[in-house]
């Protein structure tokens, strides 16, 4: 107990009181009650950052649009491979094709009626007036050729032997001595024992006047065949001849010749 008095009696040292001094300050000053710390101003909020436009791949392009798939047909038309050719579009219509297509239906109508001359002059003209209508040039051109096949006369030129001994009668009808002897000789040409044209050709030598010439030809008609006699008689071209003694002996002679394969007889000519 005395411990305790006296050393509460004793003034405690300088340094121990220096000390303790501010920690009596310390507890004399009323506790600063820290107030909580004000909340940080937000940063304003920054736009977000564009994407970055992303290229179109290969496999993903953007739809064309109208021009752009023209564009890409005709492209594709130049690389395709030529197959078969396509038909090319008609010319455009000229100011003169009217007036052809007119004069071409002219000449026409004028076919039809059978106007053969006229058909191929209006259709002349529509190459000659319209050179640029090739069009109409052939079809033209096509019916020219009918015109023209209207037009030209057929051959009438005999060429057998027997058109030939044929054409030769009607010339001696028509008094054609020289067309009759030129038709007999052709067809003796082609036939040598053509006994018609031998007694046509001893004929027309008669009726010219040469009895000398006319002679051998009726004599080897009356050998070839000899019922051609029956002709001499009716002949009034050889009415001068039949007195003369040659031929009187050539148709006694015809008269008991033995008779040969029967061939058609010259007709009596009118």
């Amino acid at each position: 107990m005395a411990k305790l008095r006296r050393s509460a009696s004793r003034p405690s040292p300088v340094k121990k009181t220096r000390a303790a001094a501010p920690a009596a300050r310390s507890k004399a000053r009323p506790a600063v009650k820290k107030s909580a710390p004000k909340p940080a101003k937000a940063a304003p909020k920054k736009p977000a950052p564009r994407k970055a436009a992303v290229k179109p791949t290969a496999a993903a392009k953007p739809a064309p649009r109208p021009a752009a798939k023209a564009a890409a047909a005709r492209a594709a038309a130049k690389t395709e491979p030529k197959g078969r050719p396509k038909a090319p579009a008609p010319p455009p219509r000229r100011s003169t094709y009217a007036d052809a297509v007119l004069l071409y239906e002219r000449g026409l109508q004028a076919l039809q009626a059978k106007r053969y001359k006229d058909a191929a002059d209006t259709l002349k003209r529509v190459i000659a007036e319209f050179p640029e209508e090739i069009e109409l040039h052939e079809r033209a051109q096509l019916y020219i050729r009918v015109c023209e096949r209207q037009l030209t006369p057929p051959d009438a030129t005999p060429k057998t032997p027997e058109e030939q001994v044929y054409a030769a009668t009607l010339a001696l009808n028509a008094g054609n001595t020289d067309r009759a002897v030129a038709l007999a000789t052709a067809a003796l040409q082609r036939d040598a024992e053509n006994d018609a044209a031998e007694y046509l050709l001893g004929v027309a030598l008669a009726s010219r006047g040469d009895d000398k010439g006319a002679l051998p030809h009726l004599a080897r008609a009356l050998e070839l065949n000899p019922d051609i006699r029956d002709a001499v008689f009716k002949e009034p071209e050889l009415q001068a001849l039949r007195d003369t003694e040659e031929l009187q002996a050539l148709l006694a002679a015809a008269a008991t010749a033995p008779r040969k394969e029967k061939r058609a007889q010259p007709k009596a000519r009118r």
